[in-house]
């Protein structure tokens, strides 16, 4: 079910929530091509009993595409929705380009973070050595509508009329893909705090192989993080069967 919610400045933050409305609770950072519709990814943890939230990032979907100063404004915002929600604890799952808003969370919130689960994550592309190992142009102070036309270009140029018709493929898209415009803006600014500021427990998981985003940009990342454990996996950088065996590996533990 789609739920909305008004903050900043009349801006809407759209969410939903999948599971036992009594379950323990999980916000889900989605990824950079992405809807909150898609619930399958979670059925196992549906099926477990948990609360499955999904809020969308501002310009996807129904989320007005309000534009942020940098990442440690989603904890701010995330913070509104676990004030209206009445969260008292929940577990954060970011997935893919979800992860540094992820950290934005345990950063903003941390007394109401038990363990923060990053899978295959973006990251920390402010840090100079990090960016080192990156393997794309990181254009630094780039404009929304600047990055709006990279991600027109660069994900959607040849999509067939078929893939248009997906919910992750429309979401990402919609108000002129001002989502991914935002996120590749501001993965590689000042994030508005560091790594090491992050109190929460991190349990992060890449592969080896991951030819989206290097491994030793993941190693790096963690070394940065006070309280990580890094797992390493083999296999591709995302599919719906290596995040179901690190959700039954990890967030489905006798502990989680």
């Amino acid at each position: 079910m789609k739920y909305f919610l008004e903050y900043k400045h009349g801006s809407t933050l759209a969410y939903a929530y999948y599971g036992d409305p009594d379950g323990p609770v999980l916000l889900v950072q989605h990824g950079m091509i992405a809807s909150i519709l898609d619930s399958h990814w979670f059925d196992r943890l549906i099926q477990a009993g948990k609360r499955v939230i999904c809020p969308a990032r501002p310009g996807y979907g129904r989320s007005t595409p309000y534009q942020m100063a940098n990442i440690a404004e989603w904890g701010q915002i995330i913070a509104t929705l676990v004030e209206h929600l009445g969260l008292s604890e929940f577990d954060v799952l970011g997935l893919s380009s979800g992860a540094p808003y992820s950290y934005a969370i345990g950063y903003q919130i941390p007394d109401k973070v038990r363990c923060i689960y990053i899978f295959s994550g973006t990251p920390a592309l402010y840090d100079q050595e990090v960016q080192a190992h990156w393997p794309y142009p990181l254009t630094q102070g780039a404009s929304i509508a600047e990055m709006q036309q990279v991600a027109r270009q660069v994900f959607f140029a040849d999509i067939s009329e078929t893939d248009r018709l997906r919910a992750d493929i429309q979401d990402s898209m919609a108000n002129d893909c001002f989502g991914i415009a935002q996120d590749l803006r501001l993965r590689c600014m000042d994030w508005g705090f560091t790594l090491s500021e992050v109190k929460p427990q991190v349990c992060m998981q890449h592969s080896q192989a991951d030819a989206q985003v290097p491994f030793i940009t993941a190693q790096l990342t963690a070394k940065r993080i006070p309280n990580c454990q890094l797992s390493i996996r083999t296999g591709e950088h995302f599919s719906q069967e290596t995040l179901d065996q690190f959700i039954k590996d990890f967030l489905l533990t006798p502990n989680s």
